[in-house]
């Protein structure tokens, strides 16, 4: 299974509550990211602070009558502390791929905090979810039938050919129990796009 720690990229960077607001902007614009963690003293994340967060601050009018009053505070807001979201939402390092993407569809955010023993460990972002699909076909192909020689069968039996990260695997195995999982075995490979197994069986053991 390919985990959210392969993918991400780690040592995010954070920014304590008292952190101004110009060096945030500072260290969103100079390293290319979108947003910081915010973390206390014992190094637990508690918000976060992204460009949207600082955007409010280029409004006319920042009064509270005029704005939803959680943006009203944040085009005033001159710490990480009061310009931060909080809850964070987060995800596991050990947690898989398909995890990352029900969390993304189910929040619509665009990007998790990685947590390794509650700390951050990294950020992740939908990008880098979409990047495994880049993967070559003879990279992704050479992975597939190394999944399936662990299972027991050789390319005398058990044929791969991978074509726009598309599976298609072929021959014939002793039981039709030993067909899915193959299929199994090579659902979670980063880059597969769909399997086709076609896969033939000599003996019918399944009721």
């Amino acid at each position: 299974m390919t985990t959210v720690s392969a993918v991400m990229t780690a040592d995010p960077i954070t920014v304590s509550p008292q952190t101004p607001f110009k060096d945030i902007a500072g260290l969103l614009t100079g390293n290319g990211i979108s947003a910081v963690g915010v973390i206390d003293r014992t190094g637990t994340l508690v918000g976060v602070v992204s460009e949207a967060d600082l955007l409010p601050h280029l409004w006319d009018d920042p009064k509270p009558r005029r704005r939803a009053r959680r943006l009203a505070r944040k085009a005033t807001a001159c710490t990480a502390k009061d310009l931060m979201t909080s809850p964070v939402v987060t995800i596991d390092a050990d947690d898989s791929l398909a995890v990352a993407a029900a969390k993304f569809a189910r929040t619509g955010v665009r990007r998790l905090f990685v947590l390794r023993n509650g700390k951050p460990a990294g950020v992740v972002s939908r990008r880098d979810l979409v990047r495994v699909f880049t993967r070559g076909d003879a990279d992704l192909e050479r992975e597939v039938c190394a999944r399936i020689r662990q299972l027991g069968w050789g390319p005398d039996r058990v044929g791969v050919e991978v074509r726009a990260g598309v599976v298609t695997v072929v021959g014939r195995v002793e039981r039709r129990s030993d067909i899915d999982p193959v299929t199994r075995s090579i659902g979670d490979l980063p880059g597969v796009v769909e399997i086709r197994n076609r896969l033939d069986y000599v003996w019918n053991d399944v009721a």
